[in-house]
């Protein structure tokens, strides 16, 4: 991608001076500045057909600092670089990395917003301890999610957890899109075990799946299990499917989710598939 070696350069600044008067009422940046001030500073390194906007833009839990996202848009696809900021706009660092010493806090706001209704899940209803996670087919993190953390999870928490799987195909992604209404369409049409099986199935296979034709391929990988989906598999364009689909993408991004996959435990947010992580709230959520 022509625009990568942009964000190699930008990866490699820990931070930048910014230097220049916010004007205007408002004595913190806003959303609006953040983007000038970057186009200002970075038009050199940026080709014009590449479509800057910023998103999820708000207070840092660091005191002092807003955080963000650039949105790099071209035709082909796009990519993200995180950032906190100055309220004075005069600094501003990429790709952070914060760490919370404070450890895992249930959030029960966060946990207000999250609809868990015909949500797919696995483990005990009855537990205490609530994991929704955020996720993508054709992301190869949620890959490792699937395959590495998620069975032990289950292998190790089974009776503590309940987990909830909800969609946020990225935008980039050819066929995620398709993946998420099909497997909509199989948990609200035929059941938590005939999800689950398809879910398995599309992530083990994801390093095969082409760009192309979606639905002919898991057309296939579905007849050589034997699984007879076939109302899902004429029917997941439907309105019904785009919409579950949709509201799951509203809602993530309504929490600040803006990269997959992204975990909550009991409205605790871990991004990634971090494990250790995961535990680490699971054992602290247990005391």
């Amino acid at each position: 991608m022509k625009f990568l070696f942009i964000l190699f350069i930008l990866f490699s600044v820990s931070s930048c001076d910014f230097k220049e008067k916010i004007s205007g009422k408002s004595s913190q940046i806003t959303r609006e500045q953040v983007l000038k001030k970057f186009k200002k500073n970075f038009s050199d390194v940026i080709p014009s057909d590449v479509i800057l906007s910023v998103s999820s833009f708000k207070d840092s839990p660091l005191e002092g600092l807003k955080e963000g996202v650039i949105l790099f848009k071209s035709l082909d696809s796009t990519q993200q670089l995180s950032f906190l900021i100055t309220h004075d706009g005069n600094y501003i660092i990429f790709n952070p990395e914060i760490y919370n010493l404070s450890g895992p806090k249930k959030n029960e706001e966060i946990l207000s917003k999250i609809n868990l209704d015909k949500i797919p899940y696995k483990g005990n209803p009855q537990s205490k301890i609530t994991i929704v996670e955020y996720s993508d087919f054709q992301c190869p993190a949620c890959e490792y999610a699937a395959t590495k953390v998620l069975p032990v999870l289950e292998s190790e928490f089974s009776d503590k957890v309940n987990i909830y799987f909800k969609h946020f195909p990225l935008s980039f992604h050819k066929w995620a899109d398709d993946a998420a209404r099909l497997t909509s369409c199989i948990s609200l049409e035929f059941g938590l075990d005939e999800f689950w099986e398809v879910h398995d199935l599309i992530f083990l296979n994801q390093k095969n799946f082409k760009d192309g034709n979606f639905k002919l391929q898991i057309s296939k990988l579905l007849e050589e299990k034997n699984l007879d989906l076939d109302l899902c598999l004429e029917n997941y364009n439907d309105e019904k499917y785009d919409k579950f689909v949709l509201d799951s993408i509203a809602e993530a991004k309504s929490l600040g989710v803006n990269s997959t996959p992204t975990f909550f435990v009991n409205g605790y947010m871990i991004k990634g598939a971090d494990l250790l992580k995961i535990v680490e709230a699971i054992n602290k959520f247990s005391e």
